[in-house]
């Protein structure tokens, strides 16, 4: 029996064994052990998410693809079936998530950034969702490598137009449905060349973060998802001993803090395509 963490347990299966039935195509095959596994668990998808196409094919366009490899070990079976179920659970983002919490202090900018990046995030169909966790596993398994968690700190610099100072001034405004709002207007007084009373400057970040806060949350969503899988698959592996990973959930910290979690949850079915590409 042999002792592998679940990254070596997952590169294993989907490198070495699911490929099989499927050709010279491999898991992008429908006839792989994968894409069988797929079929029976959440709905047939025809193409690997990782290389970014969703293409619908006629049987016959594999039949020179044939080869012989045999049956996939019970085992990689076992991971296979263990990861298509990851698109029946959904991600949790703790409220107050913080994903640049490394970085020096910013007047509360890299705070709105994180929140802005995860509304879009939430946004998303959760079908959606779902195949992104699938494809993020399978792809990180392939590849042999985590997602890229860095994220160099943006600099606080002052808002300029045209390279000049920028001014901001608040207006009260009566609207149409009887109450007052405060909303932001430029607050320079181009006529006179001068800042109008009661005028302020505002900082930015120099650099948009919402690519590093994507990077970090679909880092925190992998490590949840290996979590989930090694304790779904520890007590029935046959042919191989599973020692659980201490990945960190924050590397970028000091120290190991609660981030995502998974949910069990029946994720929408993805609307049925044809012929199209993403």
């Amino acid at each position: 029996m042999k002792t592998v963490t679940i990254e070596e347990l997952l590169t294993w299966a989907f490198v070495h064994e699911l490929p099989k039935g499927g050709g010279v195509d491999g898991l992008d095959n429908p006839n792989s052990a994968w894409r069988t596994l797929q079929a029976s668990s959440w709905g047939k998808i025809l193409s690997f998410g990782e290389l970014g196409a969703l293409i619908d094919r006629g049987a016959g366009d594999y039949d020179n693809y044939w080869i012989e490899q045999g049956e996939p070990h019970d085992d990689a079976v076992l991971v296979g079936r263990a990861v298509a179920g990851l698109a029946q659970c959904d991600v949790v983002v703790p409220e107050g998530w913080n994903a640049l919490a490394d970085w020096p202090d910013t007047e509360g900018l890299a705070q709105a950034a994180v929140d802005r990046a995860i509304e879009r995030y939430r946004a998303r169909p959760r079908h959606l969702r779902a195949e992104g966790v699938v494809s993020l596993v399978v792809g990180t398994a392939i590849l042999g490598r985590e997602p890229d968690y860095q994220a160099e700190p943006s600099k606080l610099r002052m808002v300029e137009r045209g390279g000049r100072p920028a001014w901001f001034v608040l207006q009260r405004i009566r609207h149409e449905d009887g109450k007052t709002y405060d909303i932001e207007v430029d607050g320079y007084n181009a006529r006179s060349g001068r800042p109008m009373s009661g005028a302020y400057r505002k900082h930015e970040l120099s650099a948009d973060p919402a690519g590093d806060i994507l990077g970090r949350l679909d880092y925190q969503i992998w490590v949840a998802a290996l979590r989930r899988l090694e304790q779904e698959i520890l007590a029935q592996l046959a042919g191989h001993r599973l020692v659980f990973s201490e990945r960190s959930m924050t590397p970028w910290l000091d120290s190991d803090r609660p981030g995502v979690s998974m949910i069990e949850g029946a994720a929408e079915r993805a609307a049925k395509k044809t012929g199209s590409a993403r």
